[in-house]
């Protein structure tokens, strides 16, 4: 059995059963993201209304990251969130393949909002805890790729099973390596142990969550340093292009080509990005966080504008390609630059405030490229969209400073 249970025995010893448990969740996961989509147009939902499937789940995570977050900070405690994620989820699936009512369809994102918030928090703290300042972006990529390997895989997988069989069975897939990674995660890990000792008494727990939302002067005066809000608002910007973008990419690769070529298209950027997210972070060890974030900021913003003109299958396979680069960019170099800065302590509910901007700015995609799809059109909307990813890439050149010493910008 592998054992979590100081720092000192390293993130190379955990590797293996830490990666495997996020590939599997990412890879059910992406699932109902990519998928929900179509099936919500096949079952008559409009435009706006398929916008809003992946509004409600990132609106509902963008609060539950925190608060799990914060949570398991304050409870000193990993493994039980990341078991009722897991589980938690594979429910959700199950019960999605019942549904016909687009209404429904939207609620239950929201409740797979919440259970999933739990899970990568946890996921990202337990990496961190477990690595050398030096190593934490090399750490942190290596997690990364296995959570895009996994996107990759439940993307190509999800839009063929679709294709070949039917949306249910889909769902189906989801739920069952849900399950796998829930019982890995009992078997093979144990809870991190900080050396001090948990409080599990409720009332106690709740004082503690007020004060990390209403801290006294001074206890978040690190998200001041090195410009950190502002590489917050960054993040925001740059998922508020792609995330409104991506709840609408399944939707419009379809209707260009086939279910099986949305699912490989979308694959294709999620599954290179695996490949290139840990000699991604190694290089921002090197060179530092803020030419990594410009270039994945600006080559969104391209991207974008290549989504809003291009026709051929080979353009767009050959977007997604570059796509993969940029988007490796920005997480890798923004997780890196959040590890960099947050105290120990404050770690968890730093990544938390990470992941919010993420799904906060995907939110207001989604909901402001349905609107836009829905009087204009996609394509359209991909040029509105790519403003933002732009004025990311001022902001990290005014705001954000540098926390590697080498640094080339």
């Amino acid at each position: 059995m592998i054992t979590l249970n100081t720092a000192t025995e390293g993130f190379s010893k955990s590797v293996m059963p830490i990666s495997t448990i996020n590939w599997l969740f990412s890879f059910a996961l992406i699932i109902p993201l990519v998928i929900m989509p179509l099936y919500a147009r096949f079952l008559g939902a409009t435009l706006f209304q398929a916008s809003l499937l992946l509004a409600t789940y990132y609106g509902v995570q963008t609060v539950s990251l925190v608060i799990m977050g914060s949570l398991s900070d304050i409870m000193r405690s990993r493994k039980p969130f990341v078991i009722f994620s897991l589980f938690g989820m594979a429910a959700v699936l199950f019960l999605i393949s019942f549904i016909i009512i687009p209404a429904l369809l939207i609620l239950l994102m929201g409740i797979l909002g919440l259970i999933s918030a739990a899970f990568r928090p946890c996921i990202m703290g337990l990496v961190s805890e477990l690595s050398t300042k030096a190593e934490k972006g090399k750490s942190l990529g290596i997690l990364n790729s296995s959570t895009s390997i996994g996107w990759a895989s439940g993307s190509f997988l999800g839009g063929l099973i679709a294709d070949f069989f039917n949306f249910a069975v889909t769902f189906y897939s989801g739920c069952i390596l849900a399950v796998l990674a829930a019982i890995l995660t009992i078997i093979s890990l144990k809870d991190v142990k900080t050396g001090a000792k948990k409080d599990r008494n409720f009332k106690k727990v709740i004082v503690a969550l007020k004060n990390r939302f209403l801290p006294n002067s001074g206890e978040n005066a690190y998200l001041k340093e090195y410009g950190l809000r502002w590489l917050y608002a960054t993040i925001f910007l740059r998922y508020a292009a792609y995330g409104g973008a991506f709840a609408f990419l399944s939707i419009f690769f379809a209707s260009l080509f086939s279910k099986s070529w949305a699912g490989i298209l979308i694959g294709i950027y999620l599954g290179l990005s695996g490949l290139l997210m840990a000699p991604l972070g190694k290089l921002s060890d090197k060179i530092g966080r803020r030419p990594i974030l410009v270039i994945g900021l600006v080559g969104t913003s391209i991207t974008l504008v290549i989504y809003a003109f291009a026709y051929d299958l080979y353009l767009f396979i050959a977007t997604q390609i570059f796509l993969s680069l940029f988007f490796s960019c920005v997480y890798t170099g923004g997780s890196a630059f959040v590890s960099d800065v947050a105290p120990e302590f404050k770690h968890n509910e730093a990544m938390g405030f990470l992941n919010s901007s993420l799904t906060l700015g995907a939110v207001t995609g989604a909901v402001l490229g349905g609107i836009i799809a829905e009087l204009f059109g996609l394509r359209i909307m991909f040029l509105y969209l790519a403003v933002f990813p732009v004025i990311g890439a001022i902001v990290v050149l005014l705001k954000v400073h540098e926390t590697i010493s080498r640094q080339i910008l």
